[in-house]
């Protein structure tokens, strides 16, 4: 299964105006674009989780950190579902070109993870950074103490926008200069836990920002974690955005989303 969905990248061609994206589990995303670049954003594919605080994954990760092939790696937050210990060392080793883009926080987990400065990239709030493959829009996330320096995320690739929340409480006028952008898809976390937006939050977020899709992530992978609702985030979004499209991914299931007409 993991190989799998490796060759499945690897052999992918996406269309010019189009970014082709795939759901990892919990709230990592792989993209590939026309141009053949893949970044990989929070990608949580170990049981380090488990190691370091005790929590079971129940959902298994649809790729291999071995078999990841990178350009840029994007990071939300410093905790181990985000910053992956154990997988981000041996994606640096395995990519040698490959870059890694996040906020003050995961500075020390990624120098911890072997990844020296001239491969790291600080994601600050409220830039716009223009990186090789993708322009990355911030803004600051609510996750409160738990990550301080956390970010909210929009990824540009040549038009296609994509709205990522990371870890975050639902604060609309945080987020507003992202949904100004007009987003062609919103990724919100729902599992309504450790300070994170439940389904019905994510789809007051839907509603505001009105993108051509939604999909929601980071639930189910771990029991503690709060439950979160797909099929209730799903109900939400019909009653408060009924025009956007809200989509469950397998992880592994991916999606071609093309820039918009009008």
């Amino acid at each position: 299964m993991t190989m799998q969905l490796a060759k499945e990248i690897a052999a992918c061609r996406v269309p010019a105006r189009a970014v082709r994206l795939w759901w990892l589990g919990q709230a990592g995303f792989a993209f590939k674009t026309h141009a053949g670049r893949i970044v990989y954003v929070d990608p949580y594919l170990s049981d380090a989780v488990e190691r370091l605080h005790g929590f079971k994954r129940l959902s298994l990760s649809p790729i291999a950190a071995e078999d990841v092939t990178a350009d840029l790696v994007v990071l939300s937050h410093e905790h181990t579902d985000h910053l992956d210990p154990d997988a981000l060392p041996v994606i640096a080793a395995n990519n040698p070109a490959c870059r890694f883009a996040g906020p003050a926080g995961c500075t020390a987990g990624l120098q911890k993870a072997g990844i020296p400065p001239r491969r790291r990239f600080l994601l600050r709030p409220a830039r716009v950074h223009a990186l090789d493959a993708v322009v990355v829009h911030t803004v600051p996330a609510d996750h409160g103490d738990f990550a301080p320096s956390a970010l909210a995320l929009l990824l540009d690739f040549d038009g296609v926008r994509i709205l990522y929340t990371g870890d975050t409480s639902w604060r609309s006028g945080l987020f507003k200069p992202l949904l100004d952008l007009r987003p062609d898809v919103v990724m919100p976390c729902i599992n309504g836990g450790f300070g994170n937006m439940n389904h019905i939050d994510a789809a007051q977020l839907v509603q505001q920002a009105a993108p051509r899709f939604a999909i929601p992530c980071h639930f189910w992978t771990f029991a503690e974690q709060g439950a979160g609702d797909p099929a209730g985030f799903l109900h939400a979004c019909r009653q408060f955005a009924p025009a956007v499209t809200a989509i469950l991914l397998r992880p592994g299931e991916g999606l071609t989303v093309p820039r918009r007409t009008s």
